[in-house]
Order: structure tokens, then sequence, then C-alpha cells
């Protein structure tokens, strides 16, 4: 949330309600203010069509000091009615005492216990009470419109409000959608909001898992602030006769975006005004801070509460909305200033960034919008604060000390580094990166040096930074000069940018480690220029891969791809000596002229890899050669006897013959030599393996028929069943049973 000094503060109110509780609900008896803690959780569902509300709220409180606690003040709103409190079913004695009704401040109500509580018990209390409508500075309740600041307990507290499904509804940030909604609130055509601590969550816009929990009532997200008993702001209106609506396209980068501006009836000609300034004023800001506008909507809303919290504006860049109040001298300044936010806000670390920024969006393009800005008349109150000691160390609240010097710095810093276009280079890179964001002063002081050349050290010294910081920046000049003077001679040798790692230290302003990476970039730059010698030397075409490697990539890995391209211009020198004797057009002068085009490619190790090939390649054709006619010779005087013919049975030595006919005849030795020596093989070792392709089908044959034999006997019943035989003469077999005896008397059956 970035809000913004455009009006006088009110906070008095909400100082003086935290002064009056201490006293008002003990009748004013001069005593010590009770000390208790107290979780609580209020209830508000809002009639909007009728305009009331009605209260419920539940408070567990425990006494946190000695004595007996016999009463406990709770807070309820302003002109609150029908106040009950009631503690385990029974009712308690109440006293209520109206603040300012028509102020709009809360209604103190003074519960006295059934029971005195002492230090470490509890009581659990529940109020209920009805807001009649009502107008006042804080509250607006009327038939149609509800526009508040709702009461807690303070610190302990969530706040849950109850809005019509199909009002027109505006909350804080805040305040989330509850991610439970009980059946009663929808059967009511009602939707439940729930409001925590204001900044956590209004800080964590971007972070999808601490709303989930905050929308799911984790108690971390429970208001923390000991800031008195205002806990959130709503609007809801279902009356469309009470809330205006100007809606037009305006035509940004990304396309057309939609702007809203969401106002009260009351305050047409305002609305008229400002939207007109900000339909003119959008792509004009866009064109000034150099990068797109990043929603399809903007939302602009009228306020009377901002003014409370001393804001006239208050800009959400993560939501795409703005609030602005109405009725101030300063309004059309305030709409531009806000909208300026969409590019200068949370991209941005602190507030002299996007405070300042935002004032040089709005004064940059003043006159053309007939926009006075006013003066800031910084210089008069006297102070020399540096700007990051706002809000960090600087006992400075003046605001018009912090807006007008943070304004006043960034045309300096444009003119320093050379005027408006030098200005929009820097701000068009605020997008280019995502995962840098939010950047720093550091960041803007690097990226003005980087698009000028100008150095600024005397300009954040004298604005920016406190005198400690003065060490550091000549740290940083002397590792800057040596980064400097290491691209001067990187770009006369035809490279461009630094290494990555370097890069990425200069960012970080982590100094200390940049002169020894500069002297490796350096020496690899050494290394460098000894190669493109030998390259030189061997007359070989242009190659980039190192100039390409040396801004994306690790020095370390730099100096390996200068290594690899050392290599495989030795492998390529090596090659073209032995291969000087090779005819034109040989297979060998072919793979050579291929590594050629690979190390032009920056393919080091494959050009390596073909030029080393290339002289095998060369040795294979002359082998291969003499093979074939080996090959050739065998073939023709190849009789073979019955073992060869055996021997040949699974091969075909005449195939792989043509085949290596072919192969050398398109020009691959390699193929050829291996394919000739295959035939070759073959018919020598004919003979050979025909005798064991007959040992083996003899080994065969023997298992088989050992195996046949093994098996029968399995099969023989004599073997299951021992039988007795009655003696008898010759052959007789025994009984019939016996009959179907052994296989072994078969042949002897009559």
């Amino acid at each position: 949330m970035l809000a913004d000094a455009y009006g006088m503060s009110v906070r008095v109110w909400l100082i003086a309600c935290a002064v009056l509780a201490g006293a008002l609900f003990a009748g004013g008896a001069a005593a010590a203010p009770i000390q208790f803690y107290v979780a609580s959780e209020s209830y508000y569902r809002l009639d909007v069509p009728a305009g009331t509300m009605s209260v419920t709220v539940d408070a567990e409180v425990r006494a946190a000091a000695a004595g007996e606690l016999t009463q406990v003040p709770l807070w309820a709103m302003p002109s609150a009615r029908n106040v009950a409190v009631r503690s385990d079913g029974a009712d308690l004695t109440v006293k209520t005492e109206a603040l300012s009704d028509t102020a709009g401040l809360p209604t103190l109500v003074a519960v006295t216990l059934a029971r005195p509580i002492k230090n470490g018990f509890t009581a659990k209390l529940t109020m209920t009470y009805d807001v009649p409508a009502q107008t006042s500075d804080l509250v607006r309740v009327q038939p149609g419109s509800i526009e508040a600041l709702f009461v807690s307990q303070g610190a302990g507290s969530f706040v849950f409000i109850d809005v019509p499904k199909d009002g027109d509804n505006y909350f804080e940030p805040g305040c989330l959608r509850a991610a439970a909604q009980p059946g009663s609130v929808k059967d009511a055509g009602l939707v439940r909001w729930v409001c925590g601590d204001a900044t956590l969550i209004a800080l964590n816009t971007d972070n999808p898992s601490v709303l989930e929990k905050c929308a799911a009532l984790d108690d971390k997200c429970r208001q923390r602030l000991v800031n008195g008993p205002f806990s959130a702001f709503a609007q809801s209106l279902t009356d469309p006769s009470l809330r205006g609506v100007i809606e037009d396209q305006v035509q940004l980068q990304r396309g057309p975006v939609k702007l809203s501006l969401k106002y009260f009836r009351t305050d047409q000609a305002w609305a008229e005004k400002q939207f007109a300034i900000a339909r003119t004023a959008l792509p004009r800001l866009e064109e000034a801070y150099n990068f797109p506008y990043p929603r399809d909507t903007l939302v602009m809303r009228e306020s009377r509460f901002i003014g409370l919290v001393g804001a006239a504006g208050i800009a959400f860049p993560d939501l795409g909305e703005v609030l602005i109040t109405s009725g101030n001298s300063i309004d059309e300044e305030v709409t531009v200033h806000e909208l300026a936010h969409q590019w200068a806000g949370s991209n941005l670390e602190t507030s002299w960034l996007w405070e300042g920024l935002a004032e040089w969006g709005l004064r940059t393009l003043a006159a053309g919008l007939n926009v006075t800005p006013r003066d800031w008349h910084w210089q008069s109150f006297g102070y020399s604060d540096p700007l990051a000691t706002w809000w960090n160390g600087s006992a400075v609240t003046e605001p018009y000390y912090w807006y007008g010097k943070a304004g006043a710095f960034w045309f300096e810093y444009e003119k320093a580094i050379g005027g408006r276009e030098k200005m929009r280079q820097v701000l068009g890179q605020l997008d280019d990166d995502p995962k840098r964001l939010p950047v720093g002063g550091r960041w803007f002081m690097d990226a003005g040096e980087r698009v000028s050349g100008a150095n600024l050290d005397a300009l954040f010294a004298k604005w920016v930074w406190a005198d400690t910081a003065s060490s550091l920046l000549s740290e940083r000049r002397a590792a800057h000069d040596l980064v400097a003077t290491l691209a001067a001679r990187a770009t006369q040798m035809g490279f461009s940018g630094i290494p990555p790692e370097i890069q990425a230290n200069l960012d970080a302003w982590a100094f200390p480690g940049v002169a020894a990476q500069v002297k490796t970039a350096n020496d690899v730059l050494d290394d460098y220029l000894g190669v493109v010698a030998l390259a030189d030397e061997a007359g070989l075409p242009q190659s980039n891969g190192v100039i390409d490697a040396w801004p994306v990539r690790r020095l370390s890995e730099v100096a390996a791809l200068v290594e690899d391209q050392r290599q495989a211009i030795v492998s390529i020198t090596g090659a073209v000596r032995q291969l000087a004797s090779e005819a034109p057009g040989s297979p060998a002068l072919r793979q050579l002229d291929d590594a050629r085009g690979r190390y032009a490619q920056a393919d080091y190790p494959a050009a390596k890899r073909l030029a080393s090939g290339s002289t095998t390649t060369a040795f294979n054709a002359v082998a291969a050669g003499k093979i074939l006619a080996v090959a050739r010779e065998q073939k023709a005087s190849f009789k073979p006897s019955f073992l060869e013919r055996v021997g040949l049975l699974f091969s075909d030595p005449s195939g792989d013959l043509d085949r290596a006919e072919k192969a050398y005849a398109e020009g691959d030795p390699t193929s050829a030599l291996r394919l000739a020596r295959s035939a070759v093989d073959q018919w020598e070792g004919a003979s050979g393996r025909g005798l064991m392709y007959l040992a083996a089908l003899a080994g065969a044959m023997c298992a088989l028929t050992l195996g046949t034999w093994w098996l029968l006997r399995r099969l023989d019943p004599e073997r299951a069943t021992p039988r007795r035989r009655a003696a008898a003469a010759g052959h007789a077999l025994g009984s019939p049973d016996e009959r179907r005896g052994s296989w072994r008397d078969w042949e002897n059956t009559p």
C-alpha cells in the first residue's frame, strides 16, 4: 500500500479514543488502567437498502494484572442502540458512553462482570447492538449506502462484515473474502468478508499462500497493533442513484484498457474532471516510463475515508486500483500522482523511490495536462537528511521535505545521465526481469551508469546515502573501473558485455571478489588470443563460439571452450599435414572439410573427432583396397569341400564382398574395409566352421539319444511297482497282469 501525504492528518481522533479508554468506563475514577488481553470476533450484518446494521461481538477477556478484574471496556459503533452483553447466559450490567456521535467516534461500553476474574483467568462475553442511520466524518449510514470505519476490540480482533452480494462493495486491502461462507449468510443474499491485520494482508497481495491462510482465519492474521478500536473500512451501495460510474476504453501498448471511476453522485462535476485528466494522462505516463501497463483494467474510487489517515490519495499497484478524495485544491495533482504509481509502485523498494518517481512522472506531464503542481519548498526547512534515511533512521517527519527532495532528485538524475531519452532507457528496463523486483537505489545507480557512461558517485553521495556510504562507493568505483577496463579490452577483441558472474557481483554490490574475477577473465582473453593466432596460421574460418559464450556463460565454461577450440585446431592442422598427399576429393579430405565446417559452427568436439577420424579414413582407404583385392582373388579361387560347404551354411561372403565394393565406390573406406575383411574371414575359416558345425550336430544327436533313453526308463512300470514272477520254462509270461510288464519282453510275447 502506497500512502501519500496529499492531505492533512486527522489522526487526533484516533489518539483521543485511546487516551479516553482508560477512564470513562469507570465513571472517571482516578485509577490505573485495567490491564487485560482480549481476543474477539465482531460480526456486522449490513442491511444496506434500509440503511442499518446489526452487530454481534464475541470476546474472550483474560485478566493480566494483580488483583481482580471487575469491569471490562468494549467498543461499539457510534450511535449504538439496544446494547446488551451476556455471559454464561446471564445479562450483565453495562454503561455506555458516546465519545462523539457527530464526529463518528466509537461508543465505549463499560461491562460489569458477574464474577470478578483473577490474573490468568478468562471471561467470555457476547455483546449485541444495532446501528441506525447516521452521517458523520467517520461513518455514513443511509438507505442504499453504508460507508464506515468499522470498530474492533483492538489487538487480537477479527472483524466480519456481511454485505449484499449484488451490491457495489469495496473493502480496504486489509480485508479478504472469507474462505468459509455460512449458510445463513448465503441464504440472506449476503457475502462475508473478514478484516484482520491490515499491514500483513496489504503487504502480501502477491503472496497467495498468506492470503489463503488469512481468508481461512489463521490466528496470525488477527489485528496486531494496539491502534485503538478501528480495524477496517468498507463501502457498500445498493442504490444506483447514490453511486456514479464513468467508464471508457483507453488505448495503451497492451491494447484497450478499461478505465473506471466510481464516485458519489453529488460529486458529478468533480468526477468528470478527474476522469478526463486520467484518460489523457495514462498513455502519456506509459510513454514516459517506457514500459507497458500490466493489466486490462484500472479502477479509481472516490473515498471519504483516506483523508482520515493523512492521505488525499492511495494507490494499490498490485491491484490496479486508486483511491482519491474530492474537494481539495490539489485533486488533479493527486490523480496524476496516484496513476503514476501504477508504474512507480511495488516494483521499487522504498518510499523515496516510489514517491520520487511518481513525482517525476507528475511533473514531467503537468504542463501538457494543464496541472500546476504545488511547490514543496523543501529546501526552506533547512534539513539535509539523505533520501535513503526516510523512514530509515532520520528523525525528520515533514512530508513536504521528503516529497519535494525525492521528486527533485530524479530530475537531477535525469540530467546527470544525459537527458529524457536516457531516463526512458533506464525506466524501460524495470520490467525486463520480474525476478529481480523490487529494485533499489543501487540498481538505478548501476543502470544510469550503464546507459550513459557517466560517473554517478557524487550525485548519490550528495542526495541519497549518508557519509558512511563513502567507503562502499569507493570500493564500488574501483570494481567498476576494473570491469570497465576489461570490457574495453574485450570489445576490441570482438566481444560484447562481461561474464555473468562478474555482472552478478556488480549488481549485488559484492565487490571484494571482482578483482580476482577480472584477472581470471583477462587470462581467458590471453588464452583466446593464442587460439586465434593458431586458427589464423591454419587458415581456418571465423568461429564465434567463445565470443558468443562470453556474456552468458561462467568463466570456467568459457575457459573450457577456449581449450576445446585449441584442441580442434591442433587436430585439424595435424590432419592437414598427414593428408597432404591425398588426392583431391578423397573421402579423408571430405571428412576434413566436414571438420572445418563444424569448427566454423563452434562445435569443437565434433570438429576434433572428424579431423582425427580423417587420417584413419585415409589409412582405411589404402587397407580397404588391398583387402578387396585379396577377397576378389579368394572368391575366384574358392572351390568348397564338404566341410567348407557346411561352414558357409550361415554366411554370405559373396554378399559382404559386393557390399564392400559398393561402400568403397561410395567413398566409405571404413565400411568397405570391415565388409571385405568379413568376406575373407568367412572363406578362410569355412573348413574349421564346418567341422565345428558337424561336431555340434553330433553332440546334439548324442544328447537326443541319451535323453530318449532316460525318458523311456522313466516310463518303465517295473521301476514304479516291483513284480514277483513264477518260475517257468522258456520265456512264457506269467499272469495276464504280468503281460503288461516290461518293454524288454514285448518282442517275446506270443
